[in-house]
């Protein structure tokens, strides 16, 4: 049995929130109604496009004071990602990213400079009482929504006690089972649309695929992405899947696996636990690791 939610508009994207339990059209209707006012206000407190939200206030004023537990958490896995990539993975693009014009009014014209991308070991500070960021400007695009769908996996199983259940946040995935058996799901080719290059399934696992032909734009004679390459190594690859625990650790690694090697993507994944899946540039193969 499947029941579908209404979709939600959200992040940019569109939700897919599907029980494989038994549940009532009134149970559905009073699930939905809270994932809705969930998801709204995740995305009014950490967008960087909203001007109200936490994250511009932080990267305007420079300061946020008596965080929540969560706004600690979200930026503390932040920094622990840009650890364990070794710098590869950082948040503080967020001034890159508007000088490409990928900004809150998305004009998408960028301007001419020349910025170096802090380190947020040393120009973010977290503390119970007090958040301070001293350079750079904060972007959480690289795992924010796979941080929200993790947090809505435990709300779907400790508030609504569902267990069987997939979320599809524009591609970035949870999927339980359903009723016990394994979920497939396509792989969706990166540079030509509507094509399918393979499936996999998910039992109880993140899922989320990136590529740097999804976002992008042309401003005079120049092509920009949403893609910071941090290390400003050559990208040799079209496109990333990642399978883990969870879907931050998915999103992350998946942008990370396309400004690296493919050698360190597998030493990352052996390391850090998480399945890969990747298309090489200029070669239509899948290349994955034994866990896959």
């Amino acid at each position: 049995m499947s029941n579908l939610l209404p979709e939600i508009k959200a992040l940019g994207t569109i939700w897919w929130i599907e029980i494989f339990s038994e549940i009532s059209d009134k149970d559905k209707q009073v699930v939905y109604d809270d994932l809705l006012v969930f998801i709204s206000e995740f995305e009014n407190k950490y967008s960087r496009f909203r001007q109200d939200s936490l994250i511009t206030k932080l990267n305007d004023t420079r300061k946020i004071e008596n965080p929540d537990h969560i706004t600690i958490d979200l930026l503390q896995t932040g920094i622990n990602l840009y650890k364990q990539t070794e710098g590869l993975f950082n948040i503080l693009i967020g001034e890159i990213l508007e000088n490409r014009g990928y900004d809150a009014n998305y004009s998408f014209l960028p301007k001419e400079a020349n910025l170096i991308i802090p380190n947020p070991t040393e120009e973010l500070s977290i503390s119970q009482n007090l958040i301070t960021l001293s350079k750079g400007r904060i972007d959480l695009g690289g795992f924010g929504k796979g941080y929200l769908i993790d947090l809505i996996v435990k709300r779907l199983k400790d508030n609504f006690n569902l267990e069987y259940f997939l979320i599809n946040g524009g591609g970035d995935i949870y999927a339980t089972s359903d009723n016990g058996k394994p979920i497939e799901i396509y792989l969706e080719h990166p540079i030509e649309k509507d094509t399918f290059i393979g499936t996999t399934t998910l039992f109880n696992q993140g899922f989320a695929a990136s590529s740097p032909h999804k976002r992008k734009w042309k401003a005079g004679d120049k092509i920009f992405s949403h893609i910071v390459n941090t290390k400003e190594e050559p990208i040799s690859i079209d496109g990333t899947f990642v399978k883990a625990d969870t879907v931050a650790k998915a999103d992350a690694f998946a942008t990370v696996s396309l400004i690296t090697t493919p050698e360190k993507i597998i030493n990352f994944a052996n390391k850090y636990n998480f399945s890969v899946a990747f298309i090489k540039s200029n070669d239509t193969s899948l290349f994955y690791n034994k866990n896959w």
